[in-house]
């Protein structure tokens, strides 16, 4: 990876899968953003772009992912990342209200991440199947009982909050998606209970220039992460 060349373009480094840099990424995409994405390929590559990025002073707690923009500013942390990029390409909401429901239903979706990533990818192998099943049977539904409600007052139109999509209904669907390539049925338990949020995933799995960036060859939720 070349971290020295001059950005012009807005440019998102992250490792080369889908994991917290895919909120930033997914509104480039549909926004038609002419933005430039640095994969760090693996983990040997990583420690030295590490040094030259921390030696730039770029990596202000010293990981990606990465936002970098022409003038010289730039900004790590997943949630900080989505926020900027959110209030710079409309994906933050019609006013300072919607702006504050959107964060809120996002801190609620950061809630969702911390209860599933125990049971996709730290629990042993042999105990691994038991925690997905208490996962979608019980973690998750729970959870996403609240989602369905936000949807419902809402209106049920596929947004958590006002008329077009947000960053907050970008990482409900992003962790979900997780969900769905992770565990087994999936898809069907969660979805067939809760069909404000089905309705949300449909929303956003259909729009033309995210659909077009998940149907890439590159673009594989085996390969997920948080």
């Amino acid at each position: 990876m070349n971290t020295t060349s001059p950005v012009t373009k807005p440019t998102l480094t992250y490792f080369n899968l889908i994991g917290r840099a895919e909120v930033a990424r997914l509104m480039l995409e549909d926004a038609g953003a002419d933005y430039h994405f640095v994969p760090v390929a693996n983990w040997a590559e990583w420690s030295s772009d590490k040094a030259r990025l921390t030696a730039a002073g770029k990596l202000a707690f010293g990981q990606v992912p990465l936002y970098e923009e022409p003038d010289g500013f730039t900004l790590v942390q997943s949630n900080a990342i989505a926020r900027h990029v959110a209030r710079k390409l409309g994906f933050n909401g019609a006013d300072a209200h919607e702006e504050a429901l959107i964060d809120q239903a996002n801190e609620g979706v950061v809630d969702i991440i911390a209860v599933m990533a125990e049971p996709i990818f730290r629990t042993p192998a042999a105990r691994q199947t038991e925690a997905k099943q208490k996962l979608v049977r019980e973690t998750l539904p729970a959870h996403l009982a609240m989602f369905e409600k936000l949807l419902e007052k809402n209106g049920n139109r596929g947004f958590l909050v006002g008329a077009k999509l947000s960053y907050a209904d970008l990482h409900l669907w992003v962790s979900l998606e997780l969900v769905f390539a992770r565990v087994e049925g999936s898809r069907d338990a969660l979805l067939g209970a809760f069909p404000a949020v089905k309705k949300l995933v449909e929303v956003v799995s259909e729009r033309e220039r995210i659909k077009a960036y998940t149907t890439r060859d590159v673009y594989t939720t085996t390969t997920t992460n948080v």
